[in-house]
């Protein structure tokens, strides 16, 4: 049974408690809650290195909760966003969101983690309606705006893609990792590679390219180092 000592006292609202668990170490601890050793020191200044022991009552980075979003949409944080350009690119006062997100703080915003934008339009909040011309293949829509198919379909939940009807109205979300199947080869994108040499190097279309991949845009297959999946039957019709 572990002795809890007294709780600290976290400098600030956007820190909590934590009593140390059987089997925690300092690294284990900052991984947990999204920091790193450095930033967990900081927090507690009077922490030795060797001096945690089961029960002890550390500071830690509060961990964010969705926010309630009645007038809004909410939105997940991406690699190198900010409150401030959040607001600049939806247009809106920063102060607006930072009253809709009271919790959130600003100063150490964790990637995957959801904020409200308030005021934004239903439906395609973060994204542009377009319309589907006659004669648009998956693949044209993909290439055409770089998305990969989990994010079109995660943006279009009702939208058939076997079915491609012309004046259907399509969400294109704003700007995902992948594994392969048992029934897909692993490639790895060389230079000069791109998705329609790819795709005509294993007899098959860009269309079918993209849907192995769903996780991947049509310019990753550009970038040299890529991880791509090619189907089995595809990839066994190819020559040496």
């Amino acid at each position: 049974m572990i002795n809890r000592q007294n709780q600290v006292q976290c400098p600030n609202r956007y820190t909590m408690p934590y009593v140390v668990q059987p089997g925690d170490t300092l690294n284990s601890i900052a991984s947990r809650f999204g920091t790193n050793l450095v930033g967990l020191l900081e927090l507690n200044p009077t922490l030795r290195l060797r001096t945690l022991t089961e029960g002890m009552s550390l500071c830690v980075p509060r961990v964010p909760e969705r926010p309630t979003c009645i007038n809004g949409a909410y939105y997940i944080i991406k690699e190198g966003e900010s409150f401030y350009n959040i607001a600049q690119r939806y247009n809106m006062p920063l102060n607006l969101l930072l009253e809709a997100n009271p919790d959130a703080n600003p100063y150490d915003l964790k990637v995957g983690q959801e904020i409200c934008v308030p005021d934004v339009p239903a439906g395609c909040p973060f994204g542009t309606v377009v319309t589907i011309a006659e004669g648009t293949r998956l693949s044209d829509i993909l290439i055409g705006y770089n998305l990969s198919l989990n994010e079109l379909r995660e943006a279009n939940t009702d939208f058939n893609f076997n079915v491609i009807v012309p004046g259907t109205e399509l969400c294109i979300p704003p700007e995902a990792y992948q594994s392969c199947g048992p029934n897909t080869t692993e490639y790895v994108i060389k230079t000069g590679d791109s998705l329609s040499t790819i795709a005509v190097a294993n007899n098959i279309t860009a269309s079918q390219l993209l849907i192995a991949n769903p996780n991947l845009r049509p310019a990753n297959f550009l970038i040299v180092g890529t991880r791509v999946c090619i189907p089995r039957a595809a990839a066994n019709n190819t020559n040496p």
